[in-house]
């Protein structure tokens, strides 16, 4: 397979990704806060979730904190781990879940760590695929 077939087949995955990411700030005060992906669809954030962030994130900072948390999934030397790669996501992380795995402002997290993560913020994070072609 082709380097740009291997991409648009990445793309293709990805699509669920936002258009635009949105502040918890700001979703924090709607009553059905919702996100639109590159897809055209609209998705749901739960606001228990928005309001379990809320909690690890420092009010001046909630207007600089993005949704949705991105969780970089890669294939590193045949192991898969996933890069939070946002400082204020990184630091949210650390202090909900305990990992701290952070190396030049990269948070590490292995796939058995997955699994609580999502299940806590299953619309309020999403998963994107990387591959390096390199």
């Amino acid at each position: 397979m082709d380097e740009k077939t291997l991409a648009k087949m990445i793309e293709a995955v990805n699509r669920h990704m936002p258009a635009r990411t949105r502040n918890l700030e700001e979703m924090l005060r709607e009553k059905d806060p919702t996100i639109r992906a590159k897809d055209g669809n609209e998705y749901y954030i739960e606001k228990k979730e928005l309001e379990f962030i809320a909690q690890y994130v420092d009010e001046l900072d909630r207007k600089r904190f993005r949704i949705p948390i991105i969780l970089e999934m890669n294939d590193l030397g045949g192991e898969r781990v996933i890069y939070v790669r946002d400082r204020l996501h990184a630091e949210f992380i650390k202090k909900a879940f305990g990992y701290d795995r952070i190396l030049n402002g990269i948070l590490t997290i292995y796939m058995y760590e997955l699994p609580e993560i999502r299940r806590k913020l299953r619309t309020a994070s999403q998963v994107i695929f990387r591959i390096s072609l390199k």
